[in-house]
């Protein structure tokens, strides 16, 4: 009753005075009974009221009046009730509530018509039946229906002055150019501007998730939400970076969404050229340096490897076999050194690995790995080509510099250069 009440006002009210009507009419049957009036006059009572009831339910279920000449008759019936019943006591709270159903649905010109129809009816009645007057009732049947009319109007002034600020509201939100959601207070979508259809898709399959994975469902964001970045994922595949801000409505909760699919990829982009070789894709020193602060908690080995006969290469023939042949060299480091070991280039031919969280036998191990890795041959576009690698590791630890650690894997690794040089 009472979200039937917050829904339609002015509903409510005719529900209410059809209700009352029914009560009064009721109570005007156990008047007429406690009157002694004979069967013949309780038919004719039980039959106007019912008629009365009927045809305000019809008014009430179909929001409209009955016909006009249908009110000629309904004055007719109660002006015969009126006299053959001898008193007025049972009809007038039946027609009071009647008129103020009427004045609660139809029209001042219906009304007015009525009210008067009503007053002749019960004037002339009382005169012909000898029923005492009672002026009172004359003047408050248009007093009070007109005062009802009045709430009418208000109320529907009031509803129309609602209908156009909602409509404004949604206009608004329809014509911003970013995507706007509109919830109501139990989630479910009442407005999604073209931009937000554009953006998400068929709602009922997006998936959101936050940034740690965590399902979301966009409706039910809780107001007051700000900066809150989201993945979505359309039905047909196609991913999106959000921001959300969500802010309280009257019922229920506005979603406004910011597209920064782009400006994340650019920023990854930019990320990834910071710290990563353009040519081979491996980190570069600066985030092998970052690699070092999370290894320097615990044991870790680092591998230098320089490449032998390189240049050779390089010259012999050209400068795109050179930098094919660094590729395909970067993908065997990474392939032997392990998934959690970090693979860099520190320029040239020279490559460095960090393997966290190991000593010296899985050093000399990956190391041996290494070394049988670069011993087979290469193919290249040009054909198939060889090349060796000199290779050094060093172990650190807690309170070990990374510098110091480098420089000892680079002292191991010229070591043997020099070794392998001078056993030619």
């Amino acid at each position: 009753m009472t979200a039937l009440i917050r829904r339609d006002p002015l509903r409510s009210l005719r529900l209410l005075f059809l209700v009352s009507m029914l009560c009064v009419s009721a109570l005007a049957l156990v008047q007429a009974a406690t009157s002694h009036a004979g069967w013949d006059v309780m038919v004719v009572v039980v039959g106007v009221l019912a008629a009365l009831l009927l045809l305000r339910a019809d008014e009430f279920v179909r929001g409209r009046l009955v016909p006009f000449p249908v009110d000629l008759l309904e004055l007719i019936a109660v002006g015969a009730m009126l006299v053959k019943l001898g008193q007025s006591d049972p009809v007038l709270g039946p027609v009071y509530f009647l008129l103020l159903f009427r004045a609660a649905t139809g029209s001042l010109r219906r009304l007015i018509p009525m009210i008067a129809g009503y007053i002749v009816v019960c004037l002339a009645g009382s005169l012909i039946a000898g029923i005492p007057l009672v002026i009172g009732v004359f003047f408050g049947m248009p007093l009070v229906s007109l005062v009802v009319y009045g709430m009418r109007t208000l109320l529907l002034r009031l509803r129309e002055e609602q209908r156009r600020h909602t409509q404004m509201i949604d206009d608004v939100l329809t014509r911003l150019p970013f995507p706007v959601l509109a919830a109501d207070a139990s989630g479910g979508v009442v407005l999604a501007n073209p931009a937000a259809s554009a953006l998400t898709g068929p709602l009922d399959e997006l998936r959101a998730t936050r940034a740690d994975g965590t399902p979301v469902d966009l409706p039910r964001l809780a107001a007051g939400e700000s900066g809150l970045e989201l993945r979505l994922v359309r039905g047909d595949g196609k991913v999106a970076q959000v921001v959300a801000e969500t802010v309280p409505a009257a019922h229920g909760t506005i979603v406004a969404l910011l597209d920064v699919t782009a400006q994340r990829g650019y920023e990854e982009k930019l990320e990834h050229a910071a710290f990563h070789d353009p040519l081979t894709g491996l980190p570069n020193r600066a985030l092998l340096w970052r690699r070092f602060a999370v290894a320097a908690d615990g044991p870790y080995a680092v591998l230098l490897v320089d490449l032998d006969g390189f240049k050779a290469i390089n010259d012999t023939y050209g400068h795109l076999a050179g930098d094919d042949l660094l590729c395909r060299i970067a993908e065997r480091l990474r392939h032997v050194c392990g998934a959690d070991a970090t693979v860099a280039r520190l320029g040239g031919d020279e490559f460095a690995a960090l393997l966290p969280a190991s000593g010296r036998e899985r050093a000399e191990a990956v190391a041996a790995a290494v070394h049988q890795a670069l011993a087979w041959e290469i193919p290249l576009a040009t054909g198939p080509v060889r090349v060796g690698a000199s290779v050094g590791f060093a172990l650190g630890g807690p309170g070990l510099s990374p510098d110091d650690v480098l420089a000892e894997a680079d002292a191991a690794m010229y070591l043997q250069k020099h070794a392998r040089l001078s056993g030619r």
